[in-house]
């Protein structure tokens, strides 16, 4: 069970997070999708999950010269 330093600096951390416009979502990520994050960030390419994701949402919708064909 979590002491109450380890609490409070999980609260530290999440609310600097959120005062720098950050935003904690929980969304379910498919097996195989999971398993290339892993090796993604076993190989070292990464340093975390969150990096990798991080990097491929910022891939997908904050390029600033995006080609989108609908």
């Amino acid at each position: 069970m979590p002491d109450a330093k380890q609490i409070e600096r999980v609260q530290r951390f999440r609310k600097s997070r959120r005062e720098r416009g950050d935003k904690e979502v929980n969304v379910w990520i498919p097996g195989p999708l999971n398993t290339a994050i892993d090796q993604a960030v076993e190989s070292g390419r990464f340093r975390s999950r969150e990096a990798v994701i991080t990097y491929a949402l910022e891939a997908m919708f904050a390029q600033k010269d995006r080609n989108v064909v609908t």
